[in-house]
């Protein structure tokens, strides 16, 4: 496996592992396996979706329930509410999120 595909998935389990609720990145389909036997390693879980011809984006979690809510996070947030739950399904603090959502959205 590539050094970097590796590194990335090794740090974004890492990080799901000190408490993030779930993280993703996309990979080349080469790289699936390798990635899914790491995240078991880690005793976490996956789930491996479509991205683009050749693509997918592997989410990588650790609580079951988790799953549902990555199945239905928005691809392209337009609302506070939108953007709320995906900055916590991606373990920003409450402080982060507010001030996203002051200066990015509610800007006149």
């Amino acid at each position: 496996m590539n050094d970097f595909i590796f590194n990335r998935i090794d740090f974004n389990c890492d990080m799901v592992q000190k408490g993030k609720p779930c993280s993703c990145e996309p990979i080349q389909d080469r790289y699936v396996d390798g990635s899914i036997e790491i995240i078991n390693n880690f005793k976490l879980k996956s789930y491996v979706e479509e991205l683009s011809l050749g693509w997918k984006t592997i989410w990588i979690y650790k609580d079951e329930y988790m799953l549902e809510v990555i199945k239905k996070l928005p691809e392209q947030p337009k609302t506070i509410f939108e953007h709320w739950i995906l900055g916590k399904a991606f373990g920003y603090s409450d402080e982060a999120i507010k001030n996203f959502v002051k200066t990015k959205l509610l800007q006149s």
